[in-house]
């Protein structure tokens, strides 16, 4: 019986030595797969850069702005400007993957021929398009679930929106200024897609090609569609087109007429939190669009 006893406890002893070590081997395979799918990138771009910070890639290069880059990425060198990367500098960093803006791809496929880069090409267009990016990026770099978590939080904000905005859908015009030079922003640009996010109706449908991310107008036009609200960016030299919105609305009498003046609802959108493309502060622009829109 003592025999019988030992011999079942050197069993129970072994298949625990067993499973220990068969553990281990595990946890051994399950870390070196991780650090073989970790891949080095090369941003080219703020917006990938702030993804790529916020999903832990591993970035070894920046673009060169004076635009403010995420505490962990400044002083890693330095490739050049967005829409005209320095490919050669790129290609020294040897990086698994370089990721540039996709509106500048066209700018760029020429030279890079020349160079064996494996690109990613994040799309900013849109803040849809932005979305989708995000989670093909992180499958691209090897953090698919951390891009899942990011986009997660990113949409908290349309849902707290949507708990205030009820059943309404106010129409707006999205004014898009340069100096004196203004256009609508239809859906498909990256504003009139963040204003179709919170419920709002672009009355840019009605007046022109909506594949065009902006379009011309007459105040005619305006006037017939009388938007709740006028939300005016200004892009470019920010304080003289905000000189030349405020001056063309104060020298024309057709603009008095709109509701929208006379309710008071025309909002110059803050460029420190918009913008003609999308970035990370999509969740600070959703929530200031929902405030504007259904706020008390």
């Amino acid at each position: 019986m003592k025999l019988k006893k030992l011999a079942s406890i050197l069993m129970v002893s072994a298949l625990f030595l067993t499973g220990c070590s068969s553990s281990k081997t595990t946890n051994e395979e399950v870390d070196a797969a991780t650090k073989e799918e970790s891949k080095t990138v090369v941003a080219a771009s703020v917006a990938a850069s702030q993804v790529l910070d916020a999903i832990g890639a591993e970035v070894i290069g920046i673009p060169t702005t004076k635009l403010e880059m995420p505490e962990g990425l400044k002083g890693l060198p330095e490739v050049g400007q967005s829409m005209n990367p320095d490919l050669e500098v790129v290609a020294s960093l040897e990086p698994d993957v370089f990721v540039m803006d996709k509106s500048f791809k066209e700018k760029v496929e020429e030279s890079m021929k020349e160079y064996d880069l494996n690109t990613f090409f994040i799309d900013t267009t849109t803040y849809t398009n932005f979305i989708s990016s995000i989670e093909e990026l992180g499958k691209e770099v090897g953090r698919e679930d951390e891009a899942k978590e990011l986009i997660e939080t990113l949409k908290e904000s349309e849902k707290e929106v949507a708990k205030i905005k009820g059943d309404k859908s106010p129409t707006v015009a999205i004014f898009f200024g340069s100096g004196e030079n203004f256009m609508l922003a239809t859906e498909t640009s990256y504003l009139g897609d963040l204003a179709k996010a919170v419920g709002a109706t672009n009355i840019s449908s009605k007046l022109g090609d909506v594949n065009s991310p902006y379009i011309q107008f007459s105040l005619e036009q305006i006037l017939e569609q009388n938007p709740d609200y006028i939300l005016r960016f200004a892009h470019g030299d920010v304080e003289e087109t905000k000189k030349a919105f405020d001056s063309a609305f104060d020298k024309n009498p057709v603009y008095a007429e709109l509701d929208a003046v006379k309710n008071n609802k025309v909002v110059d959108l803050d460029s420190n939190i918009f913008n003609v493309s999308a970035n990370l502060k999509i969740t600070e622009a959703i929530t200031t669009l929902g405030d504007i829109l259904y706020g008390e």
